[in-house]
C-alpha cells in the first residue's frame, strides 16, 4: 500500500511540475533565438514522455527526472529582474518616498495629460504630503473587458484638503512590450507600484480607454490607513532598490495589494475565490464590513461607479471631485 501511495505521489508531481517546466524550460531564454527555445523546450518534453516510458529501468529514469526537475528549478531561481531596460513610458521611473514624523515626501508621481489613450504628455511630479491629514482609502476596480471575475485593482489615499494619491501594482513593460497572463507567470516582467494622481491613472481608465471603473469609500480606522500607507510606501522603496518579478498569479496588481493590506490585520479567507477571481473582490470587502454604505451591495456597485460622472474622451484637472458628486 505504502509503495502505491508513494508512486502515486511521484507520478501527480511529475505531471503537475513537467507541465509547468515545459514552458519554463522555453522562457528560460537559454539562447537568444527564440526557434531554438521553443525547439529545446519541445525536446525536453519528449525526453520527459521517454524517461516515463521505460518499465524496466523505472528507478533510474525517476531518479534521472528529479535530476532534470532540480536541475531546471535551480535554473530558474537563479533568474535575476532588471531595472535596466527601455521602460514604457507609463512606468519609465521607478517611484520613492522618505518619511519625516508627518511629513512624506514622495518623489516622481506620475501625473501625465492626456488627450487620448496613447497621445499624453508625460509628467512626474515630487510632493510633499502631511500624513496627520490622512483619513481615506478607497479600493478601486476597473474593468477592461466583459470579463467580470478580473479586474484591475488600485487603492487611493485621501487627505482632508481633498488631496488623492493612488497606488496600482503593475506590470513594468518595455516599450513595444505586450503583456500576456500565461507569459506572466514565467518571470518575464518586472514589477512596478505606480504612485499617481487620480487625475492620471484614473482618468485614463474611465476618460480613454472607456473602462468600467468602480471606486468605493472603506470605513478603515485613520490608522489604519496610515499603517497601510506605511506599508505601501515601505514596499515602493523596496522596489525602488531591488527589483521583483510579476506573476500573474502571486504577485499581481490585486495579490500585491492584499499582502499589504494583511499586514495591518485585515485578514481574509486564503480559499475565498474572490482573491483570485478578484473582480468580485468589491462584494468580499463589502461582505467583511470594509465598504462604507449602508445600501445593499448591487445599488453601492450603482452608486460607486464612477463612470456616470465624467465625461469621456475630456481631460479634467477637477477629476477627484468629479467622481465624488455624492460627498459634496
Amino acid at each position: 500500500m505504502l509503495t502505491k501511495i508513494l508512486t502515486f505521489l511521484y507520478y501527480f508531481c511529475a505531471i503537475l511540475f513537467g507541465l509547468w517546466s515545459i514552458p519554463a524550460v522555453y522562457f528560460l531564454n537559454i539562447f537568444p533565438q527564440h526557434n531554438i527555445n521553443l525547439a529545446l523546450a519541445a525536446s525536453y518534453a519528449v525526453l520527459l514522455l521517454l524517461l516515463q516510458a521505460i518499465p524496466e529501468h523505472k528507478k533510474t529514469c525517476r531518479t534521472l527526472t528529479l535530476i532534470i526537475f532540480s536541475m531546471i528549478f535551480l535554473s530558474w531561481d537563479q533568474m535575476t529582474p532588471s531595472q535596466n531596460k527601455n521602460w514604457a513610458d507609463s512606468v519609465s521611473r521607478l517611484p520613492w518616498a522618505t518619511i519625516d514624523d508627518n511629513k512624506v515626501h514622495i518623489h516622481d508621481i506620475r501625473d501625465f495629460t492626456y488627450q487620448s489613450e496613447t497621445d499624453y504628455h508625460i509628467h512626474y511630479i515630487d510632493k510633499t504630503y502631511d500624513l496627520s491629514q490622512l483619513n481615506q482609502l478607497d479600493y478601486v476596480l476597473s474593468y477592461w473587458d466583459d470579463n467580470q471575475a478580473i479586474a484591475h485593482s488600485i487603492f487611493s489615499f485621501g487627505f482632508k484638503n481633498g488631496e488623492h494619491l493612488a497606488i496600482s501594482s503593475e506590470v513594468r513593460n518595455q516599450k513595444g512590450e505586450e503583456y500576456g497572463g500565461f507569459t506572466g507567470l514565467y518571470n518575464q516582467f518586472e514589477l512596478i507600484y505606480v504612485l499617481a494622481t487620480e487625475r492620471d491613472v484614473l482618468q485614463l481608465r474611465t476618460n480613454f480607454r472607456q473602462e468600467d471603473v468602480y471606486l468605493y469609500p472603506t470605513n478603515l480606522s485613520q490608522q489604519e490607513i496610515r499603517s497601510l500607507f506605511n506599508v505601501v510606501i515601505d514596499r515602493v522603496n523596496t522596489l525602488h532598490n531591488t527589483p521583483k518579478f510579476y506573476n500573474t498569479v502571486t504577485q499581481n496588481c490585486f495579490t500585491s495589494l492584499m499582502n499589504d493590506f494583511r499586514k495591518v490585520g485585515n485578514q481574509s479567507h486564503p480559499f475565498d475565490y474572490r482573491i483570485y477571481a478578484n473582480g468580485f473582490s468589491d462584494e468580499m470587502f463589502y461582505q467583511n464590513g470594509k465598504i462604507k454604505s449602508a445600501l445593499p451591495f448591487l445599488e453601492a456597485k450603482q452608486r460607486f461607479n464612477i463612470n456616470q460622472y465624467i465625461q469621456p474622451n475630456i481631460y479634467r484637472r477637477d477629476y477627484s471631485q468629479q467622481i465624488r458628486p455624492y460627498t459634496h
